[in-house]
Formats: C-alpha cells, sequence, structure tokens
C-alpha cells in the first residue's frame, strides 16, 4: 500500500525532499528509495513478519504521555523503550507483568496511559529469538544505496551506509524507533511539510499540525487524496496538475462562488418595538410640540418636554444592543417526571465504575448496560450516555458510526459550564462540551445533547436527569442545578452607546504565545499602537519560524521593542521559565495553538489531544502563573 501511494504520488509531479518511516514504514522508504526491488523488500517484509508472529506471545505495549528521560529510570530488565513518537510520547514494551508495573507507577503520577493492542511485544526483548534467522533473510538480497535520503528510526537522522548493511535491519527490530528525532531532524534540515503514505493519519498527529494524511479509515479515497493534494499545493509544494487531471484546463475562479446561506451572526443595532400610539407620543416630546399632545405651550407642562425628550434619549442611549457582541446566558426549563424504556447504553473509561446516572436509569424504568467503547454493542438501542473524557468520547463517536447505533448520544459531565455564581468550572469537563457542540453539528440524527450534572446528588437530581433523556424538555444544552433544569440561551450583549470608547492603553511588556503566527501576528501589530514598550513572540521554532525576521523588523520600525522566543508553552517549567525572564508584564495574549482538523470521522483521539495540548495546557499554565501579577489584560483566543 504504502509502496503503490508513493507511485502514485510521484506520477503526480510530488516529490519528497527526504523518506522517514515508523517501525516498519521504514522498509517501505528504504524500497522506494531504491535500497531493495519491490521483490526483495516484499521477501524482507514476509519474512520479518513470519518470524515475529512465530514468537511465543505474552508481551504488551503501552503507551504513556511522559518524556523518554522520565521513564528511563523506571525501566526492568523486561521493559524497553519501543518507542520516542514526541517529546511527552513514549511507547514501553516488553515482558506484560513488568510493563504493567512500570506503567502503573506513572499511573500514580497522573501520566496518562494507553495500552496497544498488539500480538507481540515489538523492538523489545521478546524479539531476540527471531533476530538472527532475520539477519540470514537479509543476506540473501540485495542493496543498493537510497536515491533519496531516508532518516534513520534507529539513529534520528539522515542514514547513510548503513541502510546497505543487513545488521542495521536487524537492530531496527530490536532498537528503540526515535520517530520524535527524526522530526526534529527533518524541521531542522527546512522540512515544514509532512505527507503520510499509510492506510490512516496515525503519524499525521505527531508532525504538529504539518502533517497532510493520503488516506484516512471510513473515509472516500479519491476525495483524501485530493485534500491531500491541495493541502501541498497551498503550501507552496509543487504538483503537476495536467498529470492529476489528464486533458483538463484551467479556468478562473467564479466572482461569487458560494450559496446565499449565511452561518454567522449578523451585526444590527435592536430597538425595543413601540406601538404605534408610543411612537406618537415621543415623537411629539422630541419636538417639543406641546399642541399635539393637547398641551398649552403656556401650561408648566411645556418647559418639561425638554427634560423628557433628553430623558428618553439617554435611556435609549443604554439600552443599545451591540450586534456583534453575545454571551450565554441560563433560563429554567420544565422537566416534567417521565419513565424511560428499552436498553440504554452508559458508557465509562475503562477504570470507570458505576455511577448515580446508572441508579437513575434504572429507577426511571431502564434497562441499563454499562459498557467501554471497546465493549460497545450493536443493535437496538434506545439512548446512549456517555461520562467519557473528551478524547474517548471521539473514539465513543466513531465506534457509534461503525456498530450504526443510531440512538442519541448524550455526554453528560460535572462542573462543565457555569450556570449561577460561585460555579467553579472545569476546563476538561468544559472540552467535552465544545466538542458535543460539534457532534451535534455533524450527526444531527444521532445526537440527544448535553447534560451538566450538580456537585450534590438527590433524587430529585435523577428525576430532572431522566426527564432530560427523555426528550422531555426539549433541550440539548442543559444544566442541573438545586431542583431545577437549565437550558443554555445565546443573547445579545446590552451595552452603552453613550459615545465612543476610549483608546484602551497599556505600557511595559507584552507576551504574545504563537506570536509569529498569523493571529499571532495581527495581535501584535496592534498592541504595537497601544503604549507597549516591549513584545516577545514566542512559538515552536522562534526566529526561523516564517516571517517570525520580517515580523520583529516591522515592530520595530514601529518603535516597540521585539524579541521571538522558543517556548512549548504546553511544558509549565517552560512557560516559568519565560515569564522569570520578563520584568514588567503587563499583557499576556494565548494565540498559540492552531488545529488542523477535518470531520470527527477523521479525529483521532491523538489528533485531538495533540492540538489541545498547546492550546489548553499553555493556557492553563499561563492563568496559573500569572495569577500573583498585575496585569492589564490576559486574552485567550
Amino acid at each position: 500500500l504504502e509502496v503503490s501511494l508513493y507511485r502514485l504520488v510521484v506520477s503526480w509531479g510530488v516529490k519528497p525532499d527526504y523518506l522517514l518511516g515508523h517501525s516498519i514504514g521504514e522498509l517501505a522508504a528504504a524500497c522506494v528509495a531504491g535500497v531493495w526491488s519491490l521483490e526483495d523488500a516484499a521477501r524482507v517484509v514476509a519474512a520479518r513478519g513470519r518470524l515475529m508472529q512465530a514468537l511465543p506471545s505474552g508481551g504488551a505495549m503501552v503507551s504513556v504521555a511522559v518524556s523518554e528521560g522520565e521513564v528511563r529510570p523506571l525501566l526492568t530488565g523486561g521493559v524497553a523503550v519501543a518507542a520516542v513518537n514526541g517529546p511527552e510520547s513514549v511507547v514501553l514494551s516488553g515482558d506484560a507483568d513488568e510493563v504493567a508495573e512500570v506503567a502503573g507507577v506513572l499511573a500514580g503520577r497522573g501520566v496518562r496511559t494507553r495500552w496497544l493492542r498488539v500480538s507481540h511485544a515489538f523492538h523489545s526483548s521478546c524479539m531476540d529469538g527471531m533476530l538472527a534467522e532475520f539477519g540470514e533473510v537479509l543476506r540473501g538480497v540485495e542493496f543498493r544505496a537510497p536515491s533519496v535520503p531516508v532518516v534513520s528510526n534507529v539513529s534520528g537522522v539522515v542514514a547513510g551506509e548503513e541502510l546497505c548493511s543487513p545488521e542495521y535491519w536487524v537492530r531496527h527490530v530490536r532498537e528503540t524507533v526515535r520517530f520524535a528525532d527524526g522530526l526534529e531532524t527533518l524541521r531542522g534540515l527546512g522540512v515544514s511539510t509532512f505527507l503520510e503514505l499509510g492506510p490512516d493519519g496515525t503519524l499525521t498527529a505527531l508532525a504538529d499540525g504539518d502533517g497532510l494524511p493520503v488516506l484516512r479509515p471510513d473515509r472516500p479515497e479519491p476525495l483524501t487524496a485530493m485534500a491531500a493534494l491541495g493541502g501541498l499545493y497551498v503550501r507552496g509544494v509543487e504538483v503537476d496538475w495536467a498529470a492529476v487531471f489528464p486533458g483538463a484546463r484551467r479556468v478562473e475562479l467564479p466572482t461569487y462562488a458560494f450559496q446565499r446561506e449565511r452561518f454567522w451572526l449578523e451585526s444590527a443595532v435592536v430597538e425595543p418595538v413601540t406601538s404605534a400610539v408610543d411612537a406618537a407620543f415621543w415623537d411629539a416630546v422630541e419636538r417639543g410640540d406641546a399642541e399635539v399632545l393637547g398641551v398649552d405651550a403656556e401650561q408648566p407642562l411645556s418647559a418639561a418636554l425638554p427634560a423628557l425628550a433628553s430623558w428618553r434619549r439617554a435611556r435609549r442611549e443604554e439600552s443599545v444592543v451591540d450586534g456583534w457582541r453575545y454571551r450565554v446566558t441560563w433560563t429554567p426549563v420544565a422537566g416534567p417526571s417521565v419513565q424511560l424504556s428499552g436498553l440504554w447504553l452508559v458508557v465509562i473509561e475503562p477504570d470507570g465504575a458505576e455511577t448515580d446516572v446508572v441508579t437513575a436509569l434504572r429507577a426511571a424504568g431502564a434497562e441499563v448496560r454499562v459498557v467501554t467503547v471497546e465493549e460497545l454493542d450493536v443493535g437496538p438501542v434506545a439512548g446512549v450516555v456517555s461520562l467519557l473524557s473528551v478524547e474517548a468520547t471521539v473514539s465513543l463517536v466513531q465506534a457509534l458510526g461503525v456498530a450504526r447505533v443510531d440512538a442519541p448520544l448524550w455526554c453528560v459531565t460535572r462542573g462543565a459550564v457555569s450556570v449561577a455564581d460561585g460555579d467553579v468550572v472545569d476546563p476538561y469537563a468544559s472540552a467535552v462540551w465544545g466538542l458535543g457542540r460539534v457532534i451535534g453539528l455533524e450527526h444531527p440524527d444521532r445526537w440527544g445533547g448535553l447534560i451538566d450534572l450538580p456537585t450534590s446528588w438527590d433524587d430529585r437530581t435523577s428525576g430532572l436527569l431522566c426527564s432530560v433523556l427523555s426528550g422531555a424538555t426539549r433541550e440539548d444544552h442543559t444544566a442541573i442545578r438545586g431542583n431545577e433544569v437549565f437550558g443554555c440561551r445565546l443573547s445579545r450583549v446590552t451595552t452603552s452607546g453613550r459615545g465612543q470608547s476610549a483608546a484602551w492603553e497599556t505600557s511595559g511588556t507584552a507576551l504574545i504565545t504563537g506570536g509569529t503566527g498569523a493571529l499571532g501576528s495581527h495581535v501584535a501589530r496592534w498592541l504595537a499602537g497601544t503604549g507597549v514598550a516591549e513584545i516577545v513572540l514566542t512559538s515552536r521554532r522562534g526566529s526561523d519560524a516564517p516571517g517570525a525576521r520580517e515580523l520583529v523588523a516591522e515592530l520595530s520600525a514601529m518603535g516597540v521593542s521585539a524579541r521571538t522566543v522558543v517556548c512549548d508553552v504546553a511544558d509549565r517549567d517552560a512557560v516559568a521559565e519565560l515569564l522569570g525572564a520578563i520584568p514588567d508584564l503587563r499583557v499576556v495574549v494565548h494565540a498559540a495553538g492552531v488545529p488542523s482538523w477535518g470531520p470527527l470521522s477523521d479525529l483521532t483521539a491523538e489528533d485531538l489531544e495533540a492540538g489541545m495540548r498547546p492550546k489548553v495546557m499553555g493556557a492553563i499554565h499561563l492563568d496559573e502563573l500569572t495569577r500573583h501579577m498585575s496585569l492589564d489584560a490576559f486574552v485567550l483566543f
């Protein structure tokens, strides 16, 4: 598959500067680079798989969200680092009991762990029994120097003559896959776009927004392939469109390409509707026309008319509604007592336990089955209640589609939204609401809604929950507080209309995370006119980011001192060090993290986590580390 995809994209004029595989993917990279003929490469891959499957079973592999440096001191003789996929993405492999012990230690420290479904413990000592025979197979094939540079999984740098050595490929089976090092090597060589040639987008998630997959599971192949070509083209990669569309001709874009259905909120000034009588009355008051009102101009009332007009104008100015600004409000909605029927699935995390939600559903008459995503049933289901984290919810939505479960999905949280003063919001639970709104838009036919539970639970809570689940409230964004169900509303903001707002000003230093990106650079130019003396711009690549040096020069020309700093805002220690080096910090703008996601059917939990990491963790770290400071502004995009 990978070799054929390579031949396909090359036929479209897309030629790589470098090749990088992941484990067995490096064999495909070596093949297309000319190290082996296709026949020899197939012989090597077949022997590798056959010899591995013949080994005794019993090993295990687990992915842990921690750095290699933190995990290595915990390793025992039967546990190896199988892969380093990112700064905090490591795979452990080896004896099942020993791997479980190390994973348990990490889980006890709050580290996320995910067990992989594998037949054997690859890239560990469990592979030792096949290495000698695999070496004999390798000595029976012909090697040639690669025609395209290949980045080695073994060393993490561009490989040399070792690719033509059987010993290298034997080590390749046994040693750590240094994929993260390979990515860093390529970035250091100026690579900014990665095209994944494989059956899915697993590696794309590791490329930190610079990756494009040619194929995605459960998505039409031509659509995904064309989307990848389009992504390459807008990144400046040359594509031979004549080869992609033989016989086609170029045409100008239409001057108006879209239907007139709008998906944004219109700007408008909305005033209270008045009756014709009221309108005539106030028109006369404003004109000072006492006669129209039946008042003698000589009477004392005529002197009050200007004051009345002034009063009305002031009231109108105070009640101007800003058509661009909205806020979330909550309103009580009816929640009648109901009975539930049929089979309801309550989906929990693998280490979760039955909850009050399960008890409430059973008390209301429902047949309840508590399952994990992996245990999802296929068959008639009345409803699905998810108690999952945001990453696991992505997997659930996809699993429901595969299982053809079309019952309504309800995502239940606790502490995700602020309904009343004093509510403390959990940002991770809030993320489920953000994702839930997307699920509702992309899968309206099988969407139930979002329900946020109170911190305390009683029998009344159970009844209100089941009322919402039954659909009796006809609401899909609800929160239960006390003895009421509240529905979510979007309301226009009423602001003062008296004159123009004074220009906002600040001083000292402004910090902009993601400052060299499109959004960050726009904010930096605006801040340059607010009195700020210095602007610190952070990014993953610092001054090497596209346009960074030009932006610094532009800000300097505007009279503001500017500098770029390399900082991973998801790393709390790095953020603390950065803030400690800014003595007069007055403004923090968090613009880092620009995910490039498609539909939920294409999104993996890893994609979501990689996108949320700089955005969410960065926001949390900045918040916690600046609470003691007297800032003029703390802005989140």
